[in-house]
């Protein structure tokens, strides 16, 4: 069950805090909190909250019929995903937080998997599991952290090198794991101040791990515990908006993460990967257009949208909440 009572009262500190972002996605996130419903065997308490981001498709009045005892926050406003990850741990009682996609199903055992790791090991931050598809497919979900050598690897392998981590079947130490379902230590969250809200999109779990890891903390993957993630086939890069707000991402770990004068030369061996990959691409009559936007994108926008301009020309006209310049 469900345990969430409705006013915030929790007679004890739930093991986690499930946070859930939706965004016009109805129908998958129900299918997430059923599956959350459903495990029976769930040893581990749970307090459940999804953090809607202004959906048009009635999904706060679906969530609140279907599933009372899940905390619902209706954005008024469109904000980026670790800003509603974080609206939703602003008030978190549990131990661990978990953090979730709409698109996301957890199978029974997949949490108390997770949480019993977390606990046995004290130096562990985070903890993800095993990405699969709808079919059962294994996808890569790990990676080591960027950093000067691995982007230049990178670049001249044309992505190839250095492998993902997430293989195997041993759980291991990575760098940083797909933000589709991250369980958290809660504490190590919020000592970190929670996600860097100035990525609206994409790269802020990278950011994430890379800040818990200056402060001391691991990031694992654990295969023995998986989730279905239904968005995975989809990167959503062929969008033009998607495309300037990756790239505007990638720009913005950059300039946090590495020293200012390795920024100039990753920019330039990205830039060049990004080409090859366009070209390669073109060759084989496939979209190209998609790595060209990206090898634009490692310098400037070019006065192009991107999501977090969407959303304010959303806010702007729906909520009375005009955007402002990046």
């Amino acid at each position: 069950m469900l345990a969430y009572a409705p006013g915030g009262a929790m007679p004890d500190p739930p093991d986690v805090t499930v946070s859930i972002v939706n965004h016009g996605n109805r129908d998958a996130v129900l299918r997430s909190l059923e599956a959350l419903r459903d495990d029976d065997g769930r040893r581990s308490q749970l307090e459940v909250v999804v953090v809607d981001n202004a959906s048009e498709d009635g999904s706060v009045d679906a969530v609140r019929a279907a599933h009372p005892g899940v905390r619902v926050v209706a954005n008024a406003h469109r904000l980026g995903f670790g800003a509603n990850h974080n609206r939703a741990v602003a008030a978190a009682h549990g131990r661990h937080l978990l953090l979730l996609n709409d698109d996301t199903v957890v199978p029974a055992g997949t949490i108390d998997r997770l949480v019993a790791y977390l606990d046995r090991h004290a130096h562990v931050g985070v903890v993800a599991p095993r990405v699969v598809d709808a079919t059962g497919a294994t996808h890569d979900s790990a990676w080591a952290l960027p950093s000067v050598g691995v982007d230049l690897l990178q670049a001249a392998t044309l992505h190839r090198l250095p492998a993902p981590q997430s293989r195997g079947v041993v759980a291991r130490r990575v760098g940083w794991a797909m933000g589709c379902c991250l369980l958290v230590r809660a504490s190590a969250f919020r000592a970190a101040a929670g996600f860097d809200e100035g990525f609206y999109m994409y790269s802020e779990e990278i950011d994430l791990c890379a800040r818990l890891a200056a402060a001391g903390w691991e990031t694992h993957w654990l295969p023995s515990a998986a989730v279905v993630h239904e968005g995975q086939r989809s990167t959503g890069a062929a969008s033009p908006e998607r495309a300037v707000e990756m790239a505007r991402s990638r720009r913005r770990y950059w300039r946090r993460h590495l020293p200012a004068a390795a920024v100039l030369p990753v920019r330039l061996a990205v830039t060049a990967e990004f080409l090859a990959l366009a070209a390669a691409a073109a060759v084989a009559r496939r979209p190209w257009r998609p790595f060209l936007r990206q090898a634009r994108g490692c310098w400037t926008d070019a006065g192009r949208p991107g999501l977090r301009e969407r959303a304010w020309a959303w806010n702007a006209v729906h909520a009375d909440a005009p955007g402002r310049a990046p």
